[in-house]
């Protein structure tokens, strides 16, 4: 718990999603070394131990299969963008204490996480002292202030909320401090060893018990989302055979935002800056897999789409129009 180096340096199972990544990388490397670009770092921060790993192992393969894309492409003007991932444990005082570790390296211009209300909101402070946007996927956007900083991707939990309104029998909703509101009952022992219930996981342990339980969720299955599953058709390949899952899409459509207020900084300013990259972020417009994105005045995405699904008597999701 003291240790705040990269994930990429504490983690083994990181370690072995690496080996998979860096012969990638390495060819990537070798096709570009005839210019070669000064680099700029985004950062991801997310759990990558603990019940709660699988938060960043959804997320860090959408990532680095966003910026394979752009290094393939020849980065972005006399740039290379990177990146570093930091695991967090899900424990908002660890993540506050990593989030340090983020700030004070001068090639981060940006971070995109915590992937949880509880931790994205005790890192936010060390974020936004430091001069440093977050963008925030998979949070409902009430759940986190509002700042010049903050970036709030999610949707807010009362649209969520609302939403569960189209659930069959119109129940009334659980307003849950969890990250998708639902409709059901559910044991709060299960509830608390998931990250969510879409997740391979929420299928194995609830199984049939969770029959006609409802949710709202800010991302859909990769089924029901037509453009997603081409856009993520490499990630099984940097993830070592594990497929993307929801949290992907979000992951991805982050990397893709900040990609873009990355390029339209240096194209503004000729070199990136966190300030730069925070202003561009206020005036993107960029179609995501979710949607368009645009930030309004309080940098909160508010046409963020909110998704319902239902557990059928197999105990497997579907879709509630």
């Amino acid at each position: 718990m003291g240790d705040h180096r990269p994930v990429c340096s504490v983690s083994h199972g990181l370690s072995r999603l690496l080996t998979a990544v860096l012969p990638v990388c390495m060819l990537l490397a070798l096709a570009a070394c005839a210019v070669p670009r000064p680099t700029i770092k985004i950062a991801l921060v997310a759990p990558f131990e603990g019940v709660y790993r699988e938060v960043g192992y959804d997320a860090f393969p959408a990532m680095r299969l966003a910026l394979r894309e752009q290094i393939a492409a020849g980065g972005i003007g006399a740039y290379q963008v990177d990146f570093v991932a930091y695991n967090d444990n899900a424990d908002a005082a660890y993540a506050e204490q990593v989030a340090h570790n983020v700030t004070i390296d001068p090639a981060v211009v940006a971070v995109i996480g915590h992937f949880r209300a509880d931790t994205t909101l005790a890192a936010l402070h060390v974020y936004t002292e430091s001069q440093m946007a977050i963008l925030a996927p998979d949070v409902a956007a009430d759940r986190l202030p509002a700042d010049p900083l903050v970036f709030r991707m999610g949707p807010p939990m009362g649209a969520m909320n609302q939403a569960l309104g189209r659930c069959p029998g119109g129940a009334r909703p659980i307003v849950s401090v969890w990250t998708q509101p639902y409709v059901g009952s559910i044991d709060s022992g299960l509830l608390a060893r998931l990250t969510d219930f879409q997740s391979p996981a929420a299928a194995h342990l609830l199984s049939a018990s969770a029959a006609g339980l409802c949710f709202a969720t800010a991302t859909p299955a990769l089924a029901d989302l037509p453009s997603a599953e081409p856009a993520l058709s490499g990630f099984a390949a940097i993830s070592g055979g594990a497929a993307p899952q929801p949290r992907s899409i979000a992951a991805y459509d982050a990397t893709e935002v900040l990609l873009q207020a990355i390029r339209a900084d240096i194209a503004a300013h000729g070199r990136p800056s966190r300030a730069g990259v925070a202003d561009a972020l206020r005036h993107i417009r960029y179609q995501g897999l979710l949607g368009t994105v645009v930030f309004d005045g309080n940098n909160e995405w508010a046409d963020a789409p909110v998704w319902v699904y239902r557990f059928d008597r197999a105990g497997h999701i579907e879709l509630v129009p």
